[in-house]
């Protein structure tokens, strides 16, 4: 008979130790790292490969996969803060090059991951399939180098998530072809429905906010002075809020899920469209009461004279007050939201939790062949200069003279090198194709890992690594730059 209930049992003293001494150092680590170099990431992936399977093994499995399972609960809040940290006039501006940017890491990989023939025993297919696994980009990795580096609403910052979610939508792409190569056959429904399906997600989320969402929060808001009492100071809590929000990203997830498109795309779509929203409100709201109070004074009304003297610096300095007051009293945005009930918990627990499930992913045991450790590393430089060459699209000339400036090489390398990293959708993609026999000569299975899966790995694991310590140092370097008045990121910043 099954048991109807889980007896209580007190942990003991070991089990305790471990697990809180897990979690200090995770936040420890993340400080530490962040403060000097920001890239506290990968100390918690290191410390997921000590604590998991690769090495100690001092967690449980269940343990580790609840970990793995709450981490990418992390995963989601990451990529829905990057969304509503999106500021739409920017990403307009500079979609094109998002999309050439993202075309360049998904094509460069893919093409030169075909060298790996040249120095293993790499089939074609295995190429490609080890190609589709490094043209991942971190999305974790991604947002956290923006957030501790403080540059997410920046140009750079903004075109460096919109790549990395389009490139997300490829990989999940990748994941059912690869899937299908490996059972030798090719199901055209299952490969182009992720495409079609999470195209149709940001079409539909685009219209609904802008023709549905929009028009009823302006009206919701200038009716809300005849609410009862009790729904007036409902709306002006920020708990309100938050159980909207949730409500609303919760259910987009599950609905993109079960349709075929990718969950985290879903998340920044979600994020992304707050976020236009709720500076759009405030924008044509503040506009109305501007015209409202420049009419009364260009009506000249003595009541309004004797009340309120006007004159333009005081149309100015109202208008300040005026936006200042609104801003507190308005809305309770996305970000203010996010900030008050998500943040902590991400950043101390489900965070670190996720890229300590990175660690537990690495098989490091295995990786240590001499044979395979000069091959892993060969082809780790070739994967690291075909995403660095992401940030060419960045380069500017000058004018006439068409000289290449110094003051390109910041832009472009940190938009490079953060595109550098793989992880999660990388070891999902090289994962599931040694699982299908795809790395395998002749897709015979053996004991052991394959050479191919062995070399992708050490290729995903040292960008994941190399990619936020590079950038970390850079933008120490950029920060100092900075606070002597200097704008290394120029027309980028």
């Amino acid at each position: 008979m099954a048991p109807t209930y889980l007896p209580f049992e007190e942990p003991g003293a070991i089990t305790l130790l471990i697990y809180s001494s897990f979690l200090l150092f995770l936040n420890g680590l993340n400080y530490i790292l962040n403060k000097f170099l920001f890239c506290g990431l990968v100390g918690q992936i290191l410390l997921g490969v000590c604590y998991g399977v690769p090495g100690t093994n001092w967690l449980s499995k269940h343990s580790q996969e609840s970990i793995m399972e709450l981490g990418y609960i992390g995963l989601l809040l990451m990529v829905y803060e990057g969304g509503l940290s999106t500021s739409f006039n920017v990403l307009k501006a500079n979609i094109h090059i998002a999309l050439l940017v993202a075309f360049t890491g998904v094509s460069l990989p893919i093409a030169l991951s075909f060298s790996i023939i040249g120095y293993s025993n790499a089939t074609p297919v295995a190429a490609f399939a080890a190609g589709a696994a490094l043209s991942s980009t971190s999305l974790g990795a991604s947002f956290t180098v923006l957030l501790t580096s403080g540059f997410k609403q920046s140009r750079v910052g903004i075109i460096l998530t919109s790549a990395a979610v389009l490139d997300d939508i490829f990989g999940l792409v990748m994941i059912k072809i690869i899937s299908n190569l490996g059972d030798g056959s090719f199901n055209a429904i299952s490969v182009i429905r992720p495409v079609f399906v999470s195209i149709a997600l940001i079409v539909i989320v685009g219209v609904v906010a802008k023709f549905f969402m929009l028009p009823f929060a302006l009206w919701f808001r200038k009716q809300k002075r005849t609410f009862p009492r009790i729904l007036r100071i409902l709306l002006k809590t920020k708990k309100y809020y938050f159980v909207l929000h949730t409500i609303a990203l919760i259910g987009l997830i599950t609905g993109a899920t079960y349709a075929g498109a990718s969950n985290l795309t879903a998340a920044y779509v979600f994020g992304a469209a707050l976020s236009w929203l709720d500076e759009t409100i405030i924008s044509v709201e503040f506009e109305s009461e501007a015209k409202e109070e420049k009419f009364n004074f260009n009506q000249g009304s003595m009541t309004n004279n004797l009340e309120s003297p006007i004159t333009e610096f005081s149309i100015d300095i109202n208008g300040k007050e005026k936006f200042e007051n609104y801003d507190q009293e308005l809305i309770f945005t996305g970000s203010e939201v996010f900030d008050e009930f998500y943040s902590q918990v991400m950043n101390k627990i489900l965070q670190p939790f996720f890229f300590a499930s990175i660690g537990f992913s690495i098989p490091i045991t295995q990786m240590f062949i001499g044979r395979l450790i000069w091959k892993g590393f060969i082809y780790a430089l070739v994967m690291i200069v075909s995403k660095f060459a992401c940030g060419l699209w960045l380069i500017r000339f000058k004018d006439e003279k068409n000289k290449f400036s110094i003051q390109n090489l910041y832009p472009t390398s940190m938009l490079g090198l953060a595109m550098v990293a793989r992880g999660e959708i990388g070891f999902l993609i090289s994962s599931l194709a040694e699982a299908k026999g795809v790395f395998s000569p002749n897709s015979e299975p053996k004991e052991g890992s394959s050479d191919i899966y062995i070399i992708v790995t050490w290729a995903i694991v040292l960008c994941t690594f190399l990619g936020p310590v590079c950038v970390g140092f850079l933008v120490r370097r950029i920060k100092k730059l900075v606070s002597l008045d200097k704008h290394p990121l120029g027309i980028w910043g």
